[in-house]
């Protein structure tokens, strides 16, 4: 089987990442279950275990791969079998390939579709430590209201615990009554601070698609408290965090991270959102497609809310 992968980013990644973190596991994955790889993506880009194809536009017919796996739209449909993989919330009425993907089964659910892939981590490129600091982390782009950077704030203020927020280009004070911001961290420095964090805060106001900080979290031995929203309840169980209704419960939630088991929390990570997990899953889907199936009945398309939700 011939994939390719197509997603305009530099890889290795080096900042922060997120769907190029998915990107580069899913190929990685794909070689390792004897995948002939081809990774279209930005110039100057170097990949062990995939052929490199700079990302130009209508060149998708040039490509050897039987199947073209899509992180967006295309801007045209393919002269071939092709997947997609949408990462983010649409807009009510948008349509999208009807062998499209989805993250989470409640961001496939407010699609109209069934299709879905959980996105999965590689567990080497983080670190795991039993032994827990009491700080707290807060894990997004911070300039994202939707994140609710504001939130999580006011939660670890109210707890008396020190925050730490990894990520976003908002211009906070260093150090700003216990609250530190630390800035867009590359994936060393994210781990460090995963590895040694009681817990992360995670109190979205949308219908978060996937959340793969919140799994970036657990694989590192630390529980998670969520709001209710969009994938959240599919990621935290009450083995390994809260889901909190309002900010006042998670407050009181944190007193109780220290009861989590960082072992527990790195075991329910592995056994449901490794990458080699997320591989079978895309193989399963590609082989249906390459069979002469679609993924979808009817085209996908935003069926339940997917702005701000303020009730938290």
């Amino acid at each position: 089987m011939k994939i390719a992968i197509i997603h305009n980013a530099r890889f290795p990644v080096r900042g922060y990442g997120g769907t190029e973190r998915v990107v580069w596991w899913l190929a990685k994955g794909l070689h390792d279950r004897g995948v002939q790889v081809t990774l279209v993506c930005a110039p100057n880009s170097e990949c062990p275990f995939a052929t490199v194809v700079p990302h130009t536009e209508n060149r998708n017919s040039k490509i050897s791969a039987d199947l073209l796996h899509f992180f967006n739209t295309p801007s045209e449909i393919p002269d071939r079998p092709h997947l997609v993989t949408i990462g983010g919330n649409g807009k009510v009425g948008e349509n999208y390939s009807i062998n499209t993907v989805f993250v989470s089964q409640n961001h496939a659910y407010r699609h109209g579709s069934s299709a879905f892939v959980h996105n999965g981590v590689d567990p080497d490129e983080y670190l795991f430590e039993k032994t827990r600091d009491r700080y707290l982390v807060f894990l997004a782009k911070a300039s994202w209201a939707v994140k609710n950077v504001s939130g999580a704030i006011n939660i670890a203020r109210a707890a008396h615990q020190e925050l730490h927020i990894l990520g976003g280009k908002r211009m906070l004070f260093n150090r700003w009554r216990g609250v530190f911001w630390e800035g867009m961290v590359d994936g060393s420095t994210k781990a460090h601070w995963l590895s040694k964090t009681a817990g992360l805060l995670f109190p979205v106001i949308w219908h978060e698609p996937f959340g793969i900080a919140v799994v970036e979290a657990l694989v590192s031995g630390a529980p998670v408290l969520g709001s209710p929203f969009g994938s959240l309840p599919e990621l935290i169980t009450s083995e390994v965090g809260q889901i909190c209704f309002n900010e006042k419960e998670m407050v009181e939630a944190v007193a109780s991270l220290g009861s989590f088991s960082p072992q527990v929390c790195r075991d329910w990570a592995l056994s449901k959102f490794h990458y080699k997990i997320m591989t079978d899953k895309y193989i399963s889907y590609y082989e249906k497609i390459l069979n002469g199936q679609t993924l979808n009945k009817v085209l996908p398309r935003v069926t339940a809310p997917t702005g701000n939700l303020l009730d938290f």
